[in-house]
């Protein structure tokens, strides 16, 4: 009886601290999992935010498209969303020189950014013909 009564006086110092560290670092586990998961979630939830407004400027750039239009612009937005839009001239390049086409290709190009990582950024872009003036 001696030795059951030893065995039945509980758990060890030992045995109680192997159980605490294994739950501090199952928790350890859990909080940085958390974390990932929060911090991706906002990325995501930043990244369609902004494409939601490259599209909204994508389609605002291309209504007031003319033949004379080129160069670039940028402004900002509802904080922290800065757009910039770029218009240049596009060459195919299979183009053969001479030729006068009635329309010009313009390479339409509309960028919002949230932070200053290249990440950081959804970019748009799109060829538009664009009918030459006579």
């Amino acid at each position: 009886m001696n030795g059951l009564a030893r065995r039945s006086r509980g758990f060890s110092l030992l045995e109680v601290l192997v159980a605490f560290l294994v739950l501090a670092v199952s928790l350890g586990i859990l909080l940085r999992i958390y974390s990932a998961s929060f911090n991706a979630l906002r990325s995501a939830e930043h990244h369609q935010i902004a494409l939601l407004l490259a599209e909204s400027r994508l389609a605002q750039t291309l209504a007031g498209l003319r033949a004379d239009s080129r160069g670039s612009d940028s402004g900002g937005l509802q904080p922290p969303y800065r757009w910039s839009s770029e218009i240049d001239d596009y060459e195919f390049a299979n183009q053969e020189g001479g030729i006068d086409y009635r329309v010009t290709p313009r390479l339409v190009r509309v960028s919002v950014s949230w932070g200053s990582s290249p990440a950081e950024r959804v970019t748009l872009s799109t060829l538009r013909l664009v009918e030459e003036p006579r």
